[in-house]
């Protein structure tokens, strides 16, 4: 299954918190072959993203270019379950997630998203 595409939030939890149903329907992501772009509320993130070979759990890394977090690489994992995409993020930067456990201490973010059809 390829990940180009746009995806939609159905769960979220930021440091450990989950994310409030009303705003779900604002976090979305796009890729397109080495482009994405993340939107969180009204802000919008676009850069690249780079995925990490033959690693587990499979990653990327997102380079973010314009937004909020311009010139920061984001490091993530991912995994494809049941037709969602989850993805752990570390905004906060520094070593990448090993786990699909979002903190108050490792301050990850992570997500599950649907397809947009």
């Amino acid at each position: 299954m390829t990940l180009d595409g746009s995806w939609t939030a159905i769960i979220a939890e930021l440091n450990g918190q989950n994310i409030d149903e009303e705003f779900l329907s604002f976090i979305t992501l796009t890729i397109s072959k080495d482009q994405c772009e993340i939107h969180l509320g009204g802000n919008t993130d676009k850069g690249s993203i780079k995925f990490v070979p033959y690693v587990v759990p499979m990653a990327f890394d997102f380079t973010c270019i314009e937004g909020t977090n311009k010139d920061k690489v984001i490091k993530a994992i991912y995994k494809i379950s049941g037709g969602f995409l989850i993805v752990c993020f570390n905004v906060a930067g520094g070593e990448r997630p090993k786990t699909f456990v979002s903190t108050a201490e490792n301050k990850y973010s992570v997500v599950r998203y649907k397809r947009v059809e």
